[in-house]
């Protein structure tokens, strides 16, 4: 009973860190419509700038409220500058665009402060408070100080004051406001601002929680701190509290009767399961069903298409480029000569992981780009298929055997995926599949006894195929021939069942969902279908990845991997195949050629992804 009542007041203590992360998703979303991503990025910088001023000597109250003041401002200018700019862009790109700030802001902290762990203060940590049987650190009695502080200046400000009483009119009606001659671009300001204070507030008590800080540490909050504000509503203030509580609760009683390593899939798989059976969460607003807001669950927003704008227009054709599937194919047989040229070793394991990412744009760009799913979590197939094939080979399958059950296996784990995801609309997918993704990813740490845990799968065979056992894999030519030989096939299955009705079916369900299900169509059949072949390819790519490297952990398949991917096929043009390889091609090589830089990789990523998004959200090679 002791251990109990320990392990709640544990929960209680970090969910209050939760509860006030959760305050600003929910106080942004209320008034834009938007879910701002970077709110894990800022906590991370509060942490940080509040460590910095420490060093150079400030008291650490001094150096946290100018770290408060500091990162407010940076919640301001994201809103001016990475999403006012999109207001008339596809749903989906407000939401890909804090994305890809999140990774050039945490990116930009391991240059700035290095990827390792710091030591942070923690002046009350060595006192304790008894509550009981149980007690509490004075680092527990200050979170729960000062987060029930925070909480209850927000409330005031929110009731009391002009500005507040206009925020939460806002969040009811934004045409009224505008009507009676309110300021709304200055109180969007003001939210952001207000999410951003939070978010640094939470940040610097999880550094003193923990005594430590690292680059890394953003995301995993930032998202659970969207996990409890689902949990209790995104639409409701205090909704986000109660979220933010029971979520810190339930991760404490997981950790304490059956282990660390289920913290975080206890609020991911709460994550999950919100989306896919209440998205408005416990106290949230059933019109914010589709987390797009009354638009979202009357039908307007019926997909994730990167074509349809806000307006529920879409967006003007633009001139693109594409080859056909038969031209394209054979353009890639051309790229066979490639181990043959006077080229390095070293090259032609480039031109391989190329192949290697093609594979996965092309499977990913059906999924997204054809069907409409905006899968942000693909990573995730990609490790299933490379744990797959590494494990098989290690016990002595060929690679033919190999790579058929990672194909097989990805696509039934596509399949299970699909069941749930093609019932779903709006933002809800695409935040449905990332905390899949993630998942995906925990199973891999988690697993030892068949993943290996962190230290990954040492020594993978590389066994020669079973129709040709005198051609073994152990060189990059024999792999890059094998690989080119399956996207080639990849190419022309899938290119023409894009050109079949099959592609058509996709492409107006990638339109309008609820058009096509009055036409007749068998959506969720089509759409679990996308997720069949997303899977198949992702599978194949997983095992030539193991194949290629030998070794494979779960750091290979993080979410930033992911967070390439869409990178890739947005850039290339959603639906399109040349897009996709293009893509591919562009974001492998282009860090290649710029070596020397990079540490600035995701930076890169993250401003090709917002840029084409902002000037070009058809792509290079445009939608089709």
């Amino acid at each position: 009973m002791i251990e109990f009542l320990s392990q709640i007041l544990n929960g209680l203590v970090i969910g209050n860190v939760y509860a006030l992360v959760a305050i600003g998703f929910a106080l942004i979303f209320g008034v834009t419509n938007l879910i701002n991503f970077a709110q894990g990025s800022l906590l991370m910088l509060g942490a940080f700038l509040s460590y910095t001023g420490i060093l150079i000597g400030l008291p650490l109250v001094v150096a946290a409220v100018g770290s408060i003041a500091i990162t407010t401002l940076l919640g301001m200018l994201i809103e001016r500058v990475a999403l006012r700019p999109l207001e008339n862009a596809p749903f989906i790109a407000p939401l890909l665009s804090t994305l890809a700030i999140t990774f050039m802001l945490d990116q930009a902290a391991e240059i700035i402060w290095t990827p390792e762990a710091h030591p942070f203060p923690s002046p009350l940590s060595d006192y304790s408070v008894v509550i009981g049987a149980a007690y509490l650190t004075g680092m527990d009695a200050a979170i729960l100080v000062i987060s029930l502080a925070s909480m209850t200046a927000l409330y005031f400000f929110l009731t009391r004051s002009w500005s507040g009483r206009a925020l939460r009119a806002m969040s009811q009606d934004m045409d009224a406001v505008r009507q009676m001659g309110v300021n709304t671009e200055r109180l969007r300001l003001l939210a952001f601002g207000l999410g951003a204070a939070l978010a640094a507030v939470a940040g610097i008590m999880v550094a003193m929680y923990y005594q430590t800080v690292y680059p890394q540490m953003g995301i995993p909050f930032g998202l659970k701190g969207f996990a409890a504000a689902l949990l209790g509503g995104l639409s409701s203030i205090p909704g986000a509290v109660v979220g933010g509580l029971l979520l810190g609760v339930l991760e404490a009683l997981a950790v304490g009767y059956i282990g660390e390593g289920f913290r975080d899939m206890v609020a991911f798989g709460i994550l999950l399961l919100i989306l896919t059976f209440r998205p408005q969460g416990l106290l949230g607003n059933r019109r914010l069903d589709a987390l797009g807001g009354s638009r979202g669950a009357s039908g307007i927003m019926p997909s994730t298409s990167i074509l349809i704008g806000q307006g529920g227009q879409p967006l003007p054709a633009v001139r693109g480029f594409s080859l056909s599937y038969k031209a394209l194919a054979l353009c890639l047989c051309l790229a066979a000569v490639v181990p043959v040229l006077p080229l390095s070793t070293y090259m032609v394991q480039v031109a391989l992981v190329v192949i290697i990412f093609g594979l996965l744009a092309v499977g990913l760009t059906v999924l997204s780009g054809s069907a409409g799913i905006m899968y942000l979590g693909f990573s995730g197939f990609f490790g299933v298929g490379a744990y797959i094939a590494a494990i098989l080979a290690k016990h002595g399958a060929s690679a033919d055997l190999a790579l058929l059950a990672a194909a097989v296996g990805c696509a039934l784990v596509a399949a299970l995926v699909g069941l749930v995801a093609a019932g779903l609309t709006g933002h809800v997918v695409g935040l449905a599949t990332l905390a899949v993704g993630v998942l995906l990813w925990l199973v891999m740490l988690n697993w030892t006894a068949v993943t290996g845990g962190p230290n990954g799968i040492f020594g993978i065979p590389r066994p020669s195929l079973s129709f040709l056992p005198d051609l073994p894999l152990t060189s990059v030519a024999a792999q890059y021939w094998l690989a080119l030989a399956l996207l080639v096939l990849s190419v022309v299955v899938l290119g023409r069942l894009l050109a079949s009705p099959v592609g058509l079916c996709w492409r107006a369900i990638r339109e309008d969902r609820v058009a096509a299900h009055a036409a007749g169509l068998p959506v969720r059949r089509y759409l679990i279908t996308s997720f069949v072949i997303a899977g198949l390819c992702a599978g194949l790519a997983g095992g030539l990845y193991a194949f290629l490297h030998r070794f494979i952990s779960p750091d290979s398949f993080r979410i930033d991997t992911s967070f390439l991917l869409i990178a890739i096929v947005v850039l290339g043009g959603l639906g399109n195949l040349t897009g996709a390889l293009l893509g591919a091609t562009a974001l492998i090589v282009l860090p290649e050629v710029l070596r020397d830089t990079a540490e600035f990789r995701m930076i890169l990523f993250g401003a090709i992804l917002y840029l084409t998004l902002r000037f070009r959200p058809q792509g290079i090679a445009g939608v089709h």
